[in-house]
């Protein structure tokens, strides 16, 4: 337990569970100037890798949040995956995907994460760490009431808070404390799952790509990360195998024998995976929340299970930050679900899709692919990803006309000073008001004066970059996507994570920036 903070008993909010997702949210509410009580079973991290990959946006909010110690991270970019027929042939797709200009999809090892996420919140004046501490009993009297047990000595304390986050996994104390129920979006999925570390010398395929091997057996996802030799297989298991033999020296020795030298291979660790696709019906109890895998759970297909429950709490932390500040009303944090649920339930639907992709092994499916692999000599299709995602409509009223709906292209765009990226990459973590040429200076003083949390980027669309103008100048050099963007209108506003506020006529400021304060029911300008 850190020594700031050591006698206290009422925090602004506690935070069960210290895995990435719920030391993020401590240190984004740290940050934000609240006190925070960090709770986590374990006293160490867990020390063999789980979750593999962060997407452009993770590695924007952990770049953020992190700082200088971001760099700490050994990251390795993705160029994009293959889905073979042969795992003797890895060097002939029958399709595959690649990542676009700007993406930063990246893989890493969690221990190390976790080790550099505590080590940043052990320096955090605002953070209370109880690790090696459970969460026995939670009730609200008005604030949340959590009883803790350390695990060592059986010692007992009792804390409470304005709010508290359940981002205690997928067997979630909060969730189960709560009364909360899970909807199944589809079939679960089981695999052995094996770690391992293994040379490039020693082993086949390019450091950072994911192989997708359809194998009409037994189904398998190679991954040679490139971060520290660092190498993971997934293999389906089937309903026939002997789980105990699967696990066997020999018999791993077996199954990554293709791929890599066994005897030139150090083994981590094994362990069975049930994959579930699952979704909490509720994600708020008053003021407890559900974060991460206690409110939604998905197959690896997407690599977006940690994804999705950093962007998700990013959400709820910096609606409860303007709360808190008296920013925002508390009928605010009713939209932390209402924003997040669809798209997470569609992000788990889509991986059950990706999965199926790679499980259809019966008869005609094998037959089929062969046929078009055979008549396509050779050549893969292109399956390539939307992995720039287009923007999504933020529905915040009956009233909001559909022209204001209309999601966005995927444009190319070129700021000052920058590389060229996808406008929905381009700081995904920051709201964005784009104008269609240079952007007027006293437009947009109101917003100027919001906390750096909700505070929007601005950004002119111009000929050249070195145009006098307000906010970054921003190069589209392409005139049809620079048209499809703003159609008939100047201005175009969006929430962080692709989220589309709309788009606004030329002398509709005002208009933009009531928009953008309705968004988060700001109180103040």
């Amino acid at each position: 337990m850190s020594p700031t903070l050591a006698d206290r008993q009422h925090y602004d909010a506690i935070i069960v569970g210290g895995g990435p997702v719920g030391s993020v949210a401590s240190l984004h509410l740290a940050r934000a100037g609240m006190a925070v009580a960090l709770i986590e079973e374990f006293e160490h991290p867990y020390p063999y890798p789980r979750a593999v990959m962060f997407d452009a946006y993770s590695c924007a909010i952990l770049a953020e949040i992190l700082g200088e110690d971001f760099d700490r991270i050994s990251l390795k970019r993705t160029p994009g995956a293959g889905y073979y027929l042969d795992q003797d042939k890895l060097d002939e797709p029958f399709a595959q995907t690649a990542l676009e200009v700007g993406d930063t999809r990246n893989w890493f090892v969690q221990p190390q994460v976790e080790d550099i996420l505590r080590d940043v919140i052990s320096r955090a004046d605002r953070i209370d760490t109880f690790y090696g501490w459970s969460a026995r009993k939670l009730y609200t009297e008005g604030e949340s009431q959590l009883t803790i047990e350390k695990l060592t000595s059986g010692e007992m304390r009792e804390l409470s808070s304005t709010y508290l986050l359940g981002c205690d996994g997928a067997n979630s104390f909060v969730r189960k404390q709560a009364g909360g129920s899970l909807s199944v979006l589809g079939d679960n999925v089981s695999f052995l799952v094996v770690d391992a570390i293994a040379a490039p010398e020693h082993r086949v395929g390019d450091d950072g790509c994911a192989y997708q091997i359809v194998d009409q057996e037994r189904p398998t996802t190679y991954l040679p990360m490139g971060v520290e030799n660092h190498v993971r297989w997934e293999f389906r298991i089937n309903p026939d195998d002997d789980i105990l033999e699967l696990q066997s020296p020999e018999r791993i020795r077996e199954l990554i024998a293709p791929f890599s030298d066994p005897d030139h291979t150090e083994l981590l660790r094994h362990t069975v995976y049930k994959f579930n696709s699952l979704i909490a019906n509720r994600w708020r109890f008053g003021n407890v929340f559900l974060c991460g895998d206690a409110a939604h759970q998905t197959s690896p297909f997407l690599g977006q299970g940690l994804n999705m429950g950093i962007r998700n709490t990013r959400n709820l932390c910096q609606k409860i930050e303007l709360v808190t500040a008296g920013a925002a009303p508390g009928s605010l944090l009713d939209r932390y679900q209402a924003e997040c649920f669809e798209d997470t339930k569609a992000t788990i639907k889509e991986a059950l899709k990706m999965g199926k992709l790679l499980f259809n092994t019966s008869p005609p499916a094998n037959a089929l692919r062969a046929t078009i692999s055979r008549l396509r000599r050779g050549k893969p299709i292109d399956i390539t990803a939307q992995i720039a995602p287009t923007a999504r409509a933020l529905d915040l009223a009956d009233d909001v006309p559909p022209r204001l709906r209309k999601l966005l292209p995927r444009v190319r765009v070129e700021p000052v000073g920058g590389p060229a990226t996808f406008l929905t990459l381009l700081h995904p973590e920051r709201a964005k008001i784009i104008a269609d040429g240079p952007l007027a200076a006293a437009a947009f003083e109101g917003l100027g004066s919001l906390s750096d949390s909700v505070r929007p980027d601005l950004y002119a669309a111009v000929d050249a970059p070195h145009t006098q103008t307000m906010g970054t100048a921003l190069v589209i050099g392409d005139k049809r996507q620079r048209t499809a963007l703003f159609g008939d209108m100047t201005y175009v506003a969006m929430l962080e994570n692709s989220v589309l506020l709309g788009r606004f006529a030329a002398g509709d400021e005002r208009a933009v920036c009531d928009a953008y304060r309705a968004a988060f029911q700001l109180t103040v300008a």
